[in-house]
């Protein structure tokens, strides 16, 4: 088996637990939760994020810089260097210092139950999507080593991002465990579909906000990654066919 590691890590999590107070609207991007109750926080935080051209970026930090973002206030990553996004940025630490004492409580009496249901997801689908990426890279050699990490306020969605050590996928492990194949198969898909399609549309920025000029970019990206696991799907775990048929019905 190629290395995939299954971990679960509060930091992450809490940045995604803050993200999912946000009431983006029709945004690929948004994970609202409508059960949580307002925060005082919350106000500011979706003001700083509607106007950070860079906002997109704060979905990657939690997973690029897991050993804590307090940091990042002082030294920004790339796309959030600007005004506004050094106050987008600053807007969410600031409220995941607020939310952390609780979070951590819950997260730490969950932890159990987290880890019988990471046993069971893994026993599941560890087989079939270490043979499904070696699908997706054997024209390149190894796919590289994959971290999945446990974040429950990510739902039915997923996150991805690139570290110095290979691959992260974020999803909920409390998600069905036919939808997580196919959704952590998607965000892998994406590193190797993903520059194609931006070479076809060179001077395009990428929006996940329906309506914008840049979300032709965007579908352009999910199309060609959801193509890729059907045929992935068919030719080398065909047995899950139809759990990405209802998969890929989520996107209509």
């Amino acid at each position: 088996m190629s290395a995939i590691r299954w971990a679960r890590e509060l930091e992450p999590a809490l940045v995604f637990h803050v993200l999912s107070h946000l009431e983006l609207g029709r945004d690929a991007a948004s994970i609202f939760d409508e059960t949580l109750p307002e925060r005082a926080w919350v106000e500011g935080l979706r003001e700083a994020y509607a106007t950070a051209a860079g906002r997109l970026q704060l979905h990657a930090v939690g997973l690029r810089f897991r050993e804590g973002i307090e940091g990042l206030r002082s030294e920004p990553p790339p796309g959030l260097r600007d005004p506004a996004g050094r106050r987008v940025l600053a807007e969410l630490i600031d409220a995941m210092a607020s939310e952390r004492a609780a979070f951590e409580a819950a997260w730490i009496a969950s932890t159990a139950t987290a880890e019988a249901r990471r046993a069971e997801v893994v026993a599941r689908i560890a087989t079939p999507l270490d043979v499904l990426r070696r699908a997706l890279w054997e024209q390149h050699g190894e796919p590289p080593p994959l971290t999945v990490l446990d974040c429950p306020a990510l739902g039915l969605a997923g996150r991805a991002a690139n570290d110095l050590h290979g691959r992260i996928v974020a999803v909920s492990l409390a998600a069905p465990i036919d939808h997580l194949l196919c959704q952590i198969l998607h965000e892998e898909i994406h590193p190797v579909t993903d520059p194609v399609i931006r070479e076809t549309m060179p001077s395009a920025t990428q929006d996940t906000r329906a309506g914008t000029a840049g979300h032709a970019l965007h579908a352009a990206l999910e199309h060609a990654a959801i193509e890729v696991g059907e045929a992935l799907i068919a030719a080398r775990a065909s047995d899950w066919t139809g759990a990405y048929a209802r998969w890929r019905g989520r996107f209509g």
